[in-house]
């Protein structure tokens, strides 16, 4: 079996487009109502791994990090800069572990954690 896709409920499914368009480059593949009130839109990185953004109405999400998704990267420090230059929400990092693995975490509009690793 292989995964399919990642369900992830958001505030604002037009502020979570942006987000993952603009600063993790991944594209819609599909958007559509699902319902009264409900829109759901999937959306593919490069890759074509699939995340599934769905907003119900007005109901407020934070995930506080209880969601985490990763993402490797080959320079760091690049990620870093270009992080920072989106805006974005970095909680800790980079570290390198004694393994010379390089870690970064962040967290997205919705409260998603966003980890990215850099492998020796």
């Amino acid at each position: 079996m292989n995964i399919s896709f990642v369900t992830i409920p958001v505030n604002s499914l037009d502020e979570t487009i942006k987000f993952y368009q603009e600063v993790l480059e991944f594209e819609v593949v599909t958007r559509f109502g699902a319902g009264p009130q409900t829109e759901i839109v999937f959306m593919a990185d490069k890759k074509g791994n699939q995340l599934e953004f769905i907003q119900r109405g007005s109901e407020k999400i934070r995930h506080d990090g209880l969601i985490s998704l990763g993402f490797y990267v080959e320079d760091m420090n690049a990620a870093v800069d270009y992080l920072k230059k989106h805006n974005v929400d970095i909680s800790e990092g980079p570290i390198t572990l004694p393994s010379g693995v390089k870690l970064l975490h962040a967290h997205d509009l919705n409260g998603v954690a966003l980890g990215f690793v850099q492998r020796p």
